[in-house]
Formats: C-alpha cells, structure tokens, sequence
C-alpha cells in the first residue's frame, strides 16, 4: 500500500499541470485577428486614362472643342459663341471664353465651369483612383505656352472644383500634365511632378525652382502649394 501511495500522488500532480496548458491553447485559437489599421492602407493612386471620345457633338450657342463620356455623363470643352466678336450672355466680361461643361444623360448642364479668358487651350485630362473609382480631371491651359490647369474631382456622381495648379516642368516641350503625379492618403489628395525643375506662376512671374519635393495639397478644403 505504501508503493500505490506515491504513485498515485505523482499521477495526480501531472495532470493538475497537464490541464492549465490544454486550456491556454484554446484561448489562443479563440483570440479573433487584430483589424487592420487604416494607418496601414497604401495610398490610392490615380492613374490617367483616356474615355471614350464623343465625335461631332453639336450645341446650340457653344463651340465644342472636345468632348467626352464618362459613366453616363458627357464632359464638354469649349466655349460659348460671341456675337460680331463681342461677349454675350451667358458669357460676362468677368466670365467668359474656354470652360468645361458637364452634362447628365438627358444633355441637361449639371456643371459649368468659370471661363479662362484670353486662353488658347483648354484640355481636359482624366485620372481615376484605383481604389475608390474616384475621378479627377485637369485641363492644361495654355496660350503660346502652356501655364497649368484646373483640377476637379467628379465624386459620388458629382463634380467639384479644386483649384488652380499654377505650374509647369521647366522644359517647354513638356505640359503639367507630362509630368503630373497623383494620390490620395489621409492628409488629402497630393499632386507632384516628376521634373527636375519646376516654373511658378508660369507667364506671371516664371519662377524657376529645383524641385525639393514641390506638391500641391487638397485638404478637403483648400489647394496649397508647398514647396
């Protein structure tokens, strides 16, 4: 009796230490994965495309220049008829010339842009988000020389203007939209360029700068320039 004594407490004393670690293994398969953070996510890009391309679109009153479908709506560039070379309505002295004109499927106008003025060129360029879908457009202004552009993003079916880019590669042969680079991350949508040298306020004040990581920031609010 004195042997089974022994054995049997040495039986009992494994197991108290065996049943601990059984348990342990099971709360470690239960525990769910961590989420990822939305600090982690890579930031969306967007990359230029070309729509498809509308050919001999007619409007009454408006000289069109170029024009374009996208998801059912129709992106017009161009600018309204004067008369006898004069401004009329629905042009104003302060208003006038080149634009772009947005129209829903029923070829009503749900967005029209401000005119540009005296401009020769009035280009739209189109890049979509590759996460969201999410458009922006930039048309490349330009008279003799080319001297940025206007971006707008179109959102949820709705267009909106972002701002003036007031920019170009120091190279005369190459346009802002050669050398445009786009994301989206937490702080905004950011706009860079893949130049050496850049020219502010092109045909103002032509700036020439090295470009030490130069951008422009939409903050959902407001375009800025940082240089």
């Amino acid at each position: 009796m004195k042997k089974i004594i022994p054995v049997l407490a040495l039986l009992t004393l494994m197991c108290c230490k065996e049943k601990p670690q059984k348990k342990n293994q099971e709360s470690v398969r239960k525990t769910p994965a961590a989420p990822v953070s939305e600090n982690t996510a890579k930031d969306a890009v967007y990359k230029e495309f070309k729509p498809e391309r509308i050919q001999g679109l007619k409007m009454k009153g408006f000289n069109v220049n170029g024009a374009f479908s996208i998801d059912g709506n129709t992106f017009v560039a161009g600018s309204y008829e004067s008369v006898d070379g004069n401004i009329t309505l629905p042009d104003t002295e302060k208003d006038w010339s080149k634009r772009l004109l947005v129209l829903n499927s029923n070829k009503e106008i749900i967005y029209k842009s401000p005119g540009t003025g005296e401009t020769y060129l009035y280009e739209p360029h189109f890049y979509r988000n590759n996460q969201d879908g999410n458009i922006i457009i930039v048309c490349q202004l330009a008279y003799e020389y080319f001297f940025g552009g206007d971006a707008f993003i179109l959102k949820d079916g709705k267009i909106k203007y972002l701002g003036n880019l007031d920019i170009e590669p120091n190279n005369e042969e190459k346009s802002i939209t050669d050398v445009l680079k786009i994301k989206e991350s937490k702080d905004g949508i950011t706009f860079t360029f893949d130049a050496d040298s850049l020219v502010l306020k092109p045909g103002n004040e032509d700036k020439v700068i090295k470009n030490n990581q130069v951008k422009y920031l939409y903050d959902g609010s407001s375009l800025k320039l940082y240089q």
